[in-house]
This record gives structure tokens, C-alpha cells and sequence, in this order.
């Protein structure tokens, strides 16, 4: 048994939306795991699906949901709030995240299902391009302040990962994606998902829930806990402080925001 659990990988599975802003503040600390945990973890998310229908939520606490107008303004004022906390860039001026026809954060979840099914449908797609694709879901919702719940810029913006916008469109609007996307519902209810981010991380025969926003020490500290200190950094942030290193973790993400290297390094943002 103990053979067995030296040679397994820590499994992380991260309950999501594209629209959540402390899943979004969250990038830097899964970009710095991957980077310093390397092929010892296998990251894949689920799609929760946060808002159904703006009309109907209702967050008390933030005043979001019924009244279309206040909730876009409370949902900026929210994400400027945890931008303070996470570090990650959001729209410094107001946003409309929601409007009568698009009262929803559904379609930005069936978008990243879709980018998947996409690329596993047709093999010329490069393997990471799904990943590329939720971070260009997030960045245009975040920081642009676009309306990413439009069916129309869902499928525009899939041709900067190099889907062919005609395949994806009928992709996303197919049957197999709204599947998966029930599929991950029922997941979160399995698990007792009512906040984003959530992990579950698991390894050999084991499993551990960490839910909501939290830091790269801690999710480092379940890992060693989890997997009996068997599964440990590559390199420790510091020491992997080298102008060589952050081009290539710039090179292997692409865009990257300060706290997305200060995390990966150890650096006080």
C-alpha cells in the first residue's frame, strides 16, 4: 500500500464558476502549485453554475439578486473588495455583468464545458487549450467588465485558443455540453459545494475538501498531510528565483498579473 501511495498523483478537483471573483483571485495560487508541484498534480474543474437567474438569487449579504441594476453595481463593489484581498486586477470602472436578456452566470460555465468537449473532439486543438480558454473567460468578465454570458462573444473569443468558431458554436449549443454541465451539478450536490472555489483533493483512496477562498501554504500543507509527505514541491519558491525561471513560468501561462508571479516565488506582493 505504501509502494502504491508513493507513486500517486494528488488529484485536485476545483468547484468553479468563470464569474466568481474569489475563484479568479484563486488563478495565482493554482499557477504556483502547477508550476512548483509539476506533473505530481492533476488539476480539472467543475463547473457550479453560481447564478441561475439574477432575478431569483439572492445574496443578503451583499444585496445582490431581484433588482438587475443594484446587483451590477454590488457585484463591482464585491469584486473591488476581494481584488484587495486576492491581489488579481478587476474593472475599475462599473460593469454590467447582467441585463433583462442576460440574467445568468450559466452560459460562462457551459463555455469552459464546451472549450473541453472541443478539444476532445477534435485532436488539432493544443492539449492546454480548454485552461487558456476559462482564463480568457475570467479575465474578459473580471477585468474587461464584457458580457461574457453572450452566446455571440462566447464564440468569438474561442478563436484566440484556435477553435473554429462554427464547430464550437455547435459545440456549446449541443446536448453533450449541457450533460456535463448537469453532471457537474450534480457533483457539487454530492459534495456539499454552496461556495466557490471549493477543492477536493485525493490521493490513492483518499480524499480532503478545503472549501472556499484560501491561501498556496495551506493548499501546500493539505497536499503533504494528505499524501504522507510523499508528494512534495519540485522547487521551493525562493530558491526557483531566478530571471531564467519567471520567463518560463511566464512562457508556460502566458499572461501573467504581479501577485501571479509573487505567488509562484515566495515574493511579498
Amino acid at each position: 500500500i505504501e509502494k502504491l501511495k508513493t507513486m500517486e498523483k494528488i488529484k485536485i478537483t476545483v468547484f468553479a464558476d468563470p464569474t466568481c471573483t474569489w475563484c479568479w483571485g484563486s488563478v495565482p495560487i493554482l499557477r504556483a502549485l502547477s508550476y512548483r508541484y509539476g506533473g505530481q498534480l492533476e488539476i480539472s474543474y467543475v463547473m457550479g453554475g453560481m447564478i441561475e437567474d439574477i432575478l431569483s438569487y439572492n445574496n443578503r449579504r451583499l444585496s445582490i439578486g431581484g433588482d438587475i441594476a443594484l446587483s451590477n453595481r454590488n457585484v463591482h463593489k464585491h469584486w473591488l473588495e476581494a481584488s484587495a484581498v486576492h491581489g488579481m486586477p478587476v474593472a475599475e470602472k462599473s460593469i454590467m455583468l447582467f441585463s433583462e436578456s442576460r440574467r445568468s452566470t450559466i452560459p460562462q460555465n457551459l463555455a469552459y464545458i464546451a472549450a473541453c468537449e472541443y478539444a476532445k473532439r477534435y485532436e488539432t486543438v493544443e492539449n492546454d487549450a480548454p485552461r487558456r480558454y476559462l482564463r480568457i473567460l475570467q479575465e474578459m468578465t473580471l477585468v474587461d467588465g464584457a458580457q461574457m454570458n453572450d452566446a455571440d462573444n462566447i464564440v468569438a473569443m474561442s478563436a484566440l485558443v484556435g477553435f473554429n468558431q462554427q464547430k464550437y458554436s455547435e459545440v456549446f449549443a449541443g446536448p453533450e455540453t449541457k450533460r456535463v454541465y448537469s453532471a457537474n451539478k450534480e457533483l457539487c450536490n454530492e459534495y456539499d459545494v454552496h461556495s466557490f472555489p471549493t477543492y477536493k483533493l485525493v490521493y490513492a483512496d483518499e480524499e480532503m475538501m478545503v472549501r472556499g477562498f484560501t491561501t498556496y501554504e495551506t493548499l501546500a500543507h493539505c497536499i503533504a498531510q494528505l499524501s504522507y509527505e510523499n508528494v512534495k514541491p519540485i522547487e521551493d519558491g525562493r530558491e526557483a528565483l531566478t530571471i531564467a525561471n519567471v520567463r518560463t513560468f511566464i512562457e508556460e501561462f502566458g499572461v501573467a498579473y504581479p501577485v501571479e508571479i509573487a505567488t509562484a516565488f515566495s515574493l511579498d506582493r
